[in-house]
C-alpha cells in the first residue's frame, strides 16, 4: 500500500516561507502544496474543485493538512463519500460567515449572503482533528467546536494564539509529523479492499460541491 500523500491547503493569500504548512512541506515526507488554487480569491467552489482535483490525481490516498479558508473548502471537498482521504488536520478554519459564495463579505451582510448555511453539516466520515485558538479573529472557539462536533472530528485548542500563522508566531511546528504518522499508521490498519470497494463518490446534482456551484452561479447572475 502506498503511503498517503500529504496535501497543505493554505488559507486566503496562501501561506509564505515562514507559514508552519510552508515548514511542514519541507520537513513531512510526501508533503506538498496543493495545486491549480488563486489564492487571493477565495470562490470556496473553485478551490474545493482544486482540492478535489489534487487527491484524485493522487495514486494512492491523501491527507489533508488545511488552514483558515482552506478548511472550509477542503471539507466541501471531501464531504461527498471521499474515501480516498485518510485525515484531515484543519488549523484555526475561518468562519463561513465572513464569505459568500464568490469571496469576503462586509460585516454587515444578510445571513442569507454567507456560506454559512452552505458548509456541509455532518460527520466526514474520516479521521480528522480541528485545532482551534481562544482568541481567534476569524472564528469564535464555540463555533469552532460546533462545527468540529458536526463534522466528526477530534476538538483541540490552543490558548491566545490568535489565527494560528505566522502573525501570531507560529513557524516550524514539531508536533505535525506526529499527527501525519499517526494518520498514516491507522491507514495501514485498514484492508485495502475496504477502501476500494466504497471509492466511488457520489456524482448527482446534490453533492455539497454541487450546491456550492450553484450558488456560486447565482451569487454571480445577481452581481
Amino acid at each position: 500500500m502506498l503511503a498517503p500523500t500529504c496535501i497543505t491547503v493554505p488559507g486566503l493569500n496562501g501561506s509564505g516561507p515562514d507559514h508552519w504548512q510552508t515548514w511542514a512541506e519541507q520537513e513531512i515526507p510526501d508533503c506538498r502544496r496543493v495545486s491549480g488554487i488563486s489564492f487571493d480569491k477565495p470562490v470556496i467552489a473553485a478551490w474545493a474543485d482544486a482540492i478535489r482535483k489534487n487527491i484524485r490525481d493522487e495514486p494512492g490516498s491523501v491527507i489533508l493538512i488545511a488552514h483558515s479558508f482552506g478548511c472550509l473548502a477542503s471539507v466541501v471537498a471531501i464531504a461527498d463519500n471521499e474515501t480516498k482521504v485518510a485525515g484531515v488536520v484543519l488549523v484555526a478554519p475561518a468562519s463561513p460567515q465572513r464569505f459568500s459564495a464568490t469571496g469576503l463579505i462586509h460585516d454587515n451582510a444578510l445571513p442569507s449572503s454567507t456560506l454559512m448555511s452552505h458548509i456541509p453539516s455532518k460527520p466526514l466520515g474520516v479521521p480528522g482533528m480541528l485545532i482551534a485558538s481562544t482568541n481567534d479573529p476569524w472564528m469564535k472557539i464555540t463555533h469552532s467546536q460546533y462545527w468540529a462536533d458536526s463534522w466528526g472530528m477530534r476538538f483541540s485548542w490552543i490558548r491566545n494564539a490568535g489565527h494560528i500563522n505566522v502573525d501570531s508566531g507560529y513557524g516550524p511546528w514539531p508536533a505535525l509529523p506526529h499527527i501525519v504518522r499517526k494518520f498514516r499508521e491507522q491507514l495501514l490498519s485498514i484492508p485495502l479492499g475496504q477502501i476500494q470497494a466504497q471509492s466511488q463518490s457520489s456524482k448527482n446534482r446534490f453533492t455539497a460541491l454541487s450546491k456550492i456551484r450553484l450558488l456560486t452561479r447565482n451569487s454571480i447572475d445577481r452581481l
